[in-house]
């Protein structure tokens, strides 16, 4: 049985970068929106961090495939999940195109995506909460 808890049952995959937007990894690099985090925390969202973009693929490859592999059972037990991708970013932040393979692999659909814009036009909540609306769709088995 699977017991209830604090993010209504919704998972959001973000960019370490959005979620430490100052960290010297990035430089200077404009931020993104800085609401976006406390918008999703303030409708319930849990929160998968992705390792860092600018890391190796080949320190982060298994760590990739074990949150692919928690967000297929996440879905199997009624979660709605989203990937928050971060436009002009290499691999939006997320790893996208590695997520998308391990999916690719596994046989299962890449859950919905959203692209976040640094130039703060998304920021607004009302705009966030109806680009996350197509991951409450009901999820395939």
């Amino acid at each position: 049985m699977i017991r209830e808890d604090l993010r209504s049952r919704r998972i959001a995959v973000v960019a370490d970068f959005v979620v430490n937007p100052g960290s010297a990894l990035y430089g200077r690099r404009q931020a993104p929106p800085t609401d976006f985090v406390d918008a999703l925390i303030t409708r319930g969202w849990g929160i998968m961090k992705m390792p860092p973009h600018v890391a190796k693929f080949e320190s982060c490859e298994r760590l990739i495939e074990v949150s692919v592999g928690d967000l297929i059972d996440y879905r199997k037990n009624g979660y709605d999940v989203v990937i928050a991708a971060v436009e002009d970013l290499p691999q939006q932040g997320v790893w996208l195109d590695a997520m998308t393979a391990c999916f690719r692999k596994l046989g299962k659909d890449l859950p919905p995506v959203v692209t976040i814009r640094p130039d703060a036009a998304a920021t607004d909540a009302d705009l966030l909460e109806t680009a996350l609306a197509p991951a409450t769709c009901p999820q395939p088995e």
